[in-house]
């Protein structure tokens, strides 16, 4: 496979044009040529090696997680899909990735590509669709009656948060800056708190909240919690400092807090997929570059400015 990845840990200089043998195809896997690719906070924090801990890997590699494709070949016993079918996925983080010609990966963490979606778009949602059904649905159990915070609504994740609490029918509010107040109010959230308006303030009291950012943000976001609520966190210790009220807050108001790490799984994927083609959920792709080492290298840019609204995407089709 080709692709653009890193062979030694460092900044954006480091992106390189890379060559690695193709995994052989198993009978239970897919070889996909890949048409689009997500670019997710996960791409540049292992390009810098900030996660060699969590993924010891070998290096060369190619970077990127989030991908759509098409069928090129399909292992003996795959039964769901065959060659020329358009599918979406998130492959194992533990090996190459997606900002590539090709991969191979097992058929389980794979479903077809929602109807109607462009390539671009589709590669858009594996990453966010997986981490907010995993913190919404697995770990939140969050249902019509509730009332859900989301800490950074106009990110990739938040986008996609705002959009499933609404489609799971709950009272949604969500932080954002002022300039993004309609953004995500076009997304759905019932009740914006504007972190640039001076302190967070609302009367409503939340049943569950997703974190996206950990820090400060998080620790003045607990209290606005409901005793006995959730909390699901996508924020490693690694990533933000923790606030000091946070043990404080969680302790005194009895929270459930579960960190949520994106798992590949093809049947949370063909979830994303049925919200998008019954139009409860789509697509926020807002900067697309083409899938070249310069384009890796201002999406990795753009990306760890913070500043983005929604998802950033690589193109690989001409």
């Amino acid at each position: 496979m080709n692709g653009i990845g890193i062979k030694e840990y460092g900044d954006e200089q480091q992106l390189k044009m890379i060559a690695v043998e193709t995994e052989p195809l198993g009978p239970e896997d897919l070889l996909i040529t890949i048409k689009a690719s997500g670019v997710n906070p996960v791409d540049w924090k292992v390009r810098e090696g900030l996660l060699r801990e969590a993924f010891p890997y070998r290096l060369p590699l190619i970077l990127g997680w989030d991908a759509a494709g098409t069928v090129a070949a399909a292992g003996s016993k795959v039964t769901d899909f065959k060659v020329g079918d358009d599918v979406f996925f998130r492959p194992e983080m533990e090996k190459q990735g997606t900002y590539a010609d090709e991969i191979v990966v097992p058929a389980r963490f794979v479903a077809p590509m929602p109807r109607g979606l462009t390539y671009v778009e589709a590669a858009s949602l594996p990453l966010v669709g997986l981490t907010v059904w995993q913190a919404l649905v697995e770990a939140g159990n969050v249902q019509a009656v509730d009332k859900v915070l989301i800490l950074g609504g106009s990110g990739g994740i938040g986008s996609a948060a705002i959009q499933l609490a609404k489609a799971r029918g709950a009272y949604v509010a969500t932080t954002t800056s002022s300039r993004n107040i309609e953004f995500v109010r076009a997304l759905g959230a019932d009740e914006v708190l504007a972190y640039d308006r001076g302190t967070l303030d609302t009367a409503t009291e939340f049943d569950f909240m997703l974190d996206t950012l950990g820090g400060e943000p998080y620790g003045e976001a607990l209290k606005f919690m409901k005793h006995n609520g959730k909390v699901a966190t996508i924020v490693s210790a690694r990533d933000a400092v923790r606030s000091t009220s946070a043990d404080v807050l969680e302790q005194e108001r009895q929270l459930t807090v579960s960190f949520v790490f994106t798992r590949p799984d093809g049947t949370n994927m063909n979830h994303i997929r049925e919200l998008v083609e019954a139009k409860k959920l789509k697509a926020v792709v807002t900067e697309v570059f083409p899938l070249t080492v310069d384009g890796v290298k201002a999406a990795h840019q753009l990306s760890r400015s913070g500043r983005t609204r929604g998802k950033i995407v690589l193109s690989n089709t001409n």
